[in-house]
């Protein structure tokens, strides 16, 4: 699948100035821009003056009502990151996501916060547990443009600093990135079709043995020292029975790591997606692993 750039919705180039009692707010100084890459799909957009540049990065590797954000530039140059001090919000009157940010640097733009999953209604950081991992993969699982209409801002909130970011409606980017996303799974070989209709897509019968399973496979030590990674995607093709046709790592490059975690998958327990009408299909299952002080954990 190529690459291609779809820009959205026009933005004006403004900084304003607020009290100590209020947000940083940045408008934006780019368009959206909507990345389609190989294995996810981005939203893109650039805030504040040119000496001061901010990046907002929204990304999904795979359909689901929550995605990845990062946000980087002087804005969050001083972040310390605290569970209790950081938070995304997107509608004033939905609960904000609370989770603690994986802090890394971006190309261009210096420290950046990689928020894992947040979502606009608000995602609350909570332990892995097979009931809630089996609420997060119903169907159908896609953002909704109509949430993202009412979206004017988003807050990130880091230690006791505050960044609005002024994105307004986020209807019209959604709705590029659902189909960004149906185009990413056809490149997979699924059936982009049958997944807006879906009434189940796969899940393990445990998340706790299939984390286990592949993580204990994972060489976290020479990952970290010859990429400085500390996460990990794997990627699962599900057939009709629930095994494991395929197993890919996402932005590793070597065939000998992939193969390695990989070894664990073809033994592992899973119930196939259902169809609109309540028959097995053929599907996909995502599996997140970072690492956090102590031993590595999904998301």
């Amino acid at each position: 699948m190529g690459r291609t750039c779809l820009a959205v919705l026009a933005a004006a180039l403004a900084i304003q100035p607020v009290s100590a009692a209020e947000p940083v707010t940045l408008e934006p100084s780019s368009k959206w821009q909507v990345d389609f890459d190989k294995d996810k799909c981005r939203l893109i957009r650039l805030f504040g003056p040119e000496t001061a540049r901010n990046i907002l990065i929204l990304e999904q590797y795979f359909p689901a009502k929550h995605f990845g954000l990062v946000a980087a530039g002087p804005a969050f140059d001083g972040t310390k990151p605290s569970i209790k001090g950081n938070m995304v919000r997107f509608l004033p009157d939905r609960p904000p996501n609370t989770q603690e940010p994986l802090i890394g640097p971006l190309e261009g733009y210096g420290r950046a916060l990689y928020y894992r999953a947040v979502a606009l209604e608000g995602v609350q950081d909570k332990p892995l547990t097979s009931a809630n991992e089996s609420e997060d993969l119903k169907a159908p699982m896609m953002l909704d443009p109509a949430l993202g209409a009412d979206v004017r801002f988003v807050d990130i909130t880091h230690a006791d600093a505050q960044v609005r970011l002024m994105t307004g409606s986020l209807d019209r980017p959604i709705a590029v990135m659902n189909e960004c996303l149906l185009d990413l799974i056809g490149s997979w070989g699924l059936d982009p079709e049958q997944h807006r209709t879906a009434t189940r897509l796969a899940q393990p019968r445990d998340w706790q043995t299939t984390a286990d399973r592949l993580s204990g496979r994972i060489p976290w030590e020479r990952l970290q020292t010859q990429s400085g990674m500390n996460f990990l995607r794997v990627r699962l093709i599900i057939g009709t029975k629930g095994e494991v046709e395929s197993c890919k790592l996402l932005e590793v490059t070597d065939p000998r790591l992939e193969a390695e975690t990989c070894k664990g998958a073809r033994r592992l327990q899973i119930d196939p997606a259902l169809d609109a009408a309540g028959e097995p299909m053929r599907s996909y299952l995502p599996i997140d692993f970072f690492i956090t002080t102590g031993a590595p954990r999904t998301i």
